[in-house]
């Protein structure tokens, strides 16, 4: 049957979602968008126009021509394009075109030949919680990213 359904999912659960975890579609800033604020986000971000302010996000990757001003806190991040501020990332990737200039708290970092990086950076063996407090965020903003990190069962019947 060509329309039929080959098999069933939850409503509002995607094809390509796992039953114990569900995957979500990048947040795409596309070249040529310039931005300016806080973004917080529990998936994954792509930069490749130009970004001023934080970002709080599971996995953000900046593209080549993409540029960010602020400070980026991030589980998995790989740039590729400009950074200017600061970092705080599990896992650290700065590509052959990176252009960084920011102080870096990681577990691992990797940088490729041909990447450029100014400024300090400290390797610390594990990032609990990101620290908002330090990022001078707006008091919304912070309870946006402590919402990120309580767990779905433990917020389950809180309305807003």
């Amino acid at each position: 049957m060509w329309f039929g359904r080959a098999r069933t999912k939850p409503v509002g659960q995607f094809a390509g979602a796992s039953d114990s975890g569900r995957r979500s579609v990048p947040s795409i800033l596309s070249a040529g968008l310039k931005l300016e604020g806080d973004i917080v986000s529990d998936g994954e971000v792509h930069v490749l126009g130009h970004h001023s302010g934080n970002i709080v996000a599971r996995k953000v990757t900046i593209g080549e021509g993409g540029t960010v001003t602020g400070t980026v806190e991030a589980e998995n991040v790989v740039i590729n394009g400009a950074l200017s501020g600061r970092l705080s990332a599990t896992a650290v990737v700065l590509g052959r075109a990176a252009s960084v200039t920011a102080d870096i708290v990681y577990v691992q970092m990797r940088v490729e030949p041909g990447a450029s990086y100014e400024g300090y950076s400290r390797r610390v063996e594990a990032i609990d919680t990101f620290v908002a407090d330090q990022m001078q965020l707006s008091p919304p903003l912070r309870q946006q990213i402590e919402r990120l990190r309580t767990p779905h069962s433990e917020v389950a019947g809180n309305a807003d």
